[in-house]
């Protein structure tokens, strides 16, 4: 295709060689304009897709809470608390593939492989599952029989805005560490290896997720499920102070009173 265009391109330069200078531009842009849409068109058609999908998104249950970030570098995090069965909660972090006709979620690290998000793609291809999304909703759509109609929805709602009540990021090497806090009082944490030589500390993936209470800037924390119970969340029970910065979109956590060390607070950012 390449090569066919660069020729077309050659003879519009050789047919316009004895016309004025700006006759000879002017065939130039003309021509250049006329053989791009195509890829234009995709790439603009792929952009308009993901635009209404960016956010935070949420499923509410008295089952199950289940948290959705699509982020725009086409990362993901998916988390599910399941309050009837603990055990069965998961946190999966990976990267999105978004298409007009499917999506595709590829895990690069998940707390339980037969539980996340990731999964379902053994049993439906790609062009089964798709997205569809406005302001405040997120609908996953499933088609499990193949037959070209979607007979499964998922229906997530958009997380409201609250200055601390977010999903917060802490990115470094070799983890990523992440705290969300939800308006409905749960929190879950979120650590994750990515670097480190598994010899010596394994890839797991860490999954801490209870109920907070914010008094006084203290952040309280209550665990009810710890998916590595011989490992404990970075986090103590109680953080002694919380600060908000809205025009950096940071949240930094004291670990204790001595709000001068600088060693004995984290630092989270908005993503």
């Amino acid at each position: 295709m390449f090569t066919a265009l660069t020729t077309q391109l050659l003879t519009a330069l050789i047919n316009c060689a004895s016309k004025p200078l700006r006759f000879c531009i002017l065939c130039v842009v003309m021509h250049l304009a006329l053989t791009a849409p195509v890829n234009a068109t995709a790439q603009t058609l792929t952009s308009n897709v993901q635009h209404a999908f960016f956010g935070n998104w949420i499923i509410d249950t008295p089952e199950h809470i289940t948290l959705l970030q699509l982020n725009r570098d086409l990362s993901y995090l998916y988390i599910k608390l399941n309050h009837l069965t603990p055990h069965q909660s998961v946190a999966e972090w990976g990267r999105l593939a978004i298409a007009p006709n499917g999506v595709r979620f590829m895990a690069s690290y998940t707390s339980d492989p037969h539980q996340d998000l990731a999964s379902m793609h053994l049993s439906y291809p790609m062009h089964q599952i798709t997205l569809t999304g406005s302001r405040n909703a997120l609908l996953l759509n499933i088609d499990t029989n193949a037959d070209s109609t979607t007979d499964k929805h998922y229906r997530y709602h958009r997380q409201i805005n609250h200055p601390i009540y977010r999903v917060w990021h802490q990115l470094s090497t070799p983890a990523l560490t992440s705290l969300i806090l939800l308006n409905n009082g749960y929190y879950a944490t979120v650590h994750i290896n990515l670097h480190q030589d598994p010899q010596t500390d394994g890839h797991f993936t860490h999954l801490q997720w209870g109920q907070f209470e914010l008094l006084a800037q203290q952040l309280h924390l209550a665990p009810l499920f710890n998916s590595h119970p011989q490992r404990k969340s970075t986090l103590p029970g109680i953080i002694q102070s919380v600060a908000y910065f809205p025009n950096s979109q940071q949240l930094a956590l004291w670990l204790n009173k001595d709000k001068r060390n600088l060693a004995n607070h984290l630092l989270l950012f908005k993503q």
